[in-house]
């Protein structure tokens, strides 16, 4: 019929209905992936934001309840009391002078006592003519007032008469029932800030008005989280809490609230940009504020997003598989069905029996040949990155070998010949190696000489070392040996060695320094250039895969990868570091064979 479909179009059609499918299903995964790691890491980084803000709450009770017993012992001075019933000149002295010891060795900011107008008789900073508080009035300040009206009072403002902030506890004086005077210790919570600050947190505190008044960032304090009403305003003016602040709103951008009751928030950063917080509070009843504690959800968007990207790896991994076994298959189909063929031409020609054999053979052959044809092209990238650097170390060693055989030197051809065998045999285990990266597997554990590992690493890469003109300072004891596999950790020494020439080309000093050092762990193996460095925002990534700074087409990313694997399977360890006078440190952390 004339609208019958071909098998190409088919085939076509079919193949694009599943890359559609593929496509969807990975879509799906990955959303559901990247929901799943969000919900995990921000609940992690919820769980911190608790624990956190239990430790700021203890941080703030343990600095004020260190002094709220001062007011109440100052309240009941025999020479207090003496001063507010009858205030002298002498009494003064006295009083100026007990609160000062006092002050001193509670280590508070101040200690004062006024008398019941507010007027301030008596304080610990009275020799400081500039900062004292004695003759000054407090009538107006809310901790004057609670003491009045209740006994006690506590407040956070900033000082009318040194500018400097502080918690003020407050205690009535009283000689019997009748009020005689208040007495008022100042507390410095700044040090409780600056803990904040250089843990790197970002922490603010709150009053009962959202304006904050501590945090870890010192352009957050003194601004409220929202606009304030003009009535919070003229009564903030009225008590001169936050004297000479002009308490702009903070910028602070409501985001929806999560179901553990933190809430998403955007903060200004630079230029018209904001940045995503999570925002948990925790509220102090006694003092009338609120502790919030801000983690960037910019490392969460990033476990995210790696989930999903995980996950999209593993479906193509797994559809890629899918389709190698479909094609196998379909091959051996292919191949039942041409093995049917040829016999049933056997059974019906059997006059041609020896030419159907004939062919079958041929056929049989043509099959193992595509296979190894194809096990060929799979490997020969790698095959050619790992031995190309030996197979010159070779023609290096023959042409060297060729010079010495004309002058006769037998002994030294002997020695070249020997290290060609070397190589040769390095190249048949690399060979094999391949299949080691293409699985995991253990590796085989030896002790091997650390400095004939490098002494053969050097030898591959002699070339290229004399081509740059590098210096290399070789200090390796000869007793240092390391449990793991000789070739391998040749390997790792050649990548090595060639990124610390990559990152010297074209510098004025190209210098290798290369040495190892027992410590408590075993061997440390130092490799140590004068190039460019590590730069700061690359010190993370360096072991990831095909992770690179060369230019494209002069590097997969692989070799940094590959090495850490290989260290890592030894039991080692494999970091990187900035050298103080600069230049680069790959430091390689090896167990010491017994």
């Amino acid at each position: 019929m004339a609208d019958t479909l071909s098998p190409r179009p088919l085939r076509r059609r079919r193949l694009a209905i599943l890359v559609a499918a593929l496509a969807a299903v990975t879509a799906l995964a990955c959303w559901g992936a990247y929901r799943w790691a969000e919900a995990g890491a921000r609940a992690a980084l919820t769980l911190n934001g608790d624990q956190r803000l239990g430790l700021y709450a203890s941080s703030i009770r343990n600095a004020v309840g260190r002094y709220d017993y001062l007011p109440f012992l100052v309240a009941r001075d025999h020479e207090v009391l003496d001063l507010l019933d009858a205030p002298s000149t002498l009494g003064r002295d006295a009083v100026n002078r007990r609160l000062e010891t006092a002050n001193a060795a509670a280590g508070s900011a101040a200690l004062y006592v006024v008398d019941r107008g507010g007027l301030a008789l008596a304080s610990s900073n009275w020799a400081d003519p500039a900062q004292s508080f004695v003759g000054q009035r407090y009538d107006f300040r809310p901790y004057f007032r609670q003491a009045v009206e209740t006994g006690s009072g506590r407040y956070f403002g900033i000082g009318v008469t040194t500018g400097l902030p502080g918690y003020f506890l407050s205690h009535a004086v009283r000689r019997g029932e009748a009020l005689i005077g208040v007495a008022v210790v100042k507390i410095d919570l700044e040090p409780i800030q600056r803990d904040w600050a250089a843990g790197g947190e970002r922490v603010l505190v709150t009053d009962e008005n959202g304006i904050v008044f501590l945090s870890s960032h010192a352009d957050w304090k003194y601004r409220a989280l929202r606009q304030l009403p003009d009535a919070v305003t003229a009564r903030l003016a009225q008590t001169r809490q936050y004297d000479r602040s002009d308490l702009t709103p903070l910028g602070l951008h409501d985001g929806p609230l999560m179901e553990n009751g933190a809430r998403l928030v955007g903060l200004p950063a630079s230029g018209p940009t904001r940045r995503a917080y999570l925002m948990q509070e925790l509220a102090l009843p006694e003092f009338g504020w609120t502790i919030r504690f801000l983690s960037d959800l910019e490392p969460v968007k990033a476990e995210a997003a790696g989930a999903a990207v995980l996950t999209a790896m593993g479906i193509l991994l797994l559809a890629a598989a899918a389709a190698l076994g479909w094609q196998r298959r379909q091959t051996l189909r292919l191949q039942h069905e041409a093995r049917v063929t040829l016999e049933r031409r056997v059974e019906e020609r059997t006059a041609e029996l020896l030419t159907a054999n004939r062919i079958l053979r041929e056929a049989q052959e043509e099959l193992v040949q595509a296979g190894k044809l194809a096990a060929l092209g799979q490997m020969s990238a790698a095959l050619a990155h790992e031995i190309n650097q030996p197979l010159a170390a070779i023609r290096t060693f023959v042409a060297s070998t060729r010079l010495l055989a004309e002058r006769g030197e037998t002994a030294m051809v002997r020695d070249n010949l020997a290290m060609i065998s070397d190589l040769a045999e390095r190249m048949a285990l690399l060979s094999g190696h391949l299949k080691e990266f293409a699985r995991k597997g253990p590796a085989r554990v030896e002790a091997v000489p650390v400095a004939r590992a490098m002494d053969r690493a050097l030898a591959l890469l002699a070339s290229r070392l004399r081509e740059e003109e590098v210096q290399v300072d070789r200090s390796i004891p000869p007793d240092a040996r390391v449990r793991g596999d000789a070739v391998r950790l040749e390997q790792v020494f050649v990548n090595l060695l060639r990124n610390a020439v990559d990152a010297m080309e074209g510098g004025e000093e190209r210098r290798l320094t290369l040495t190892a050092g027992r410590n408590g762990e075993g061997w440390e193996i130092r490799i140590r250039d004068t190039g460019t460095g590590i730069a700061e925002a690359h010190q993370f990534q360096l072991f990831d895969p095909f992770f690179t700074t060369k230019e494209v087409g002069q590097g997969l990313g692989l070799g940094l990868s590959l090495s850490y694997g290989i260290v890592r399977d030894f039991g080692g360890t494999l970091r990187a570091e900035n050298n103080p006078d600069g230049g680069a440190c790959f430091v390689v952390q090896l167990p010491e064979a017994q």
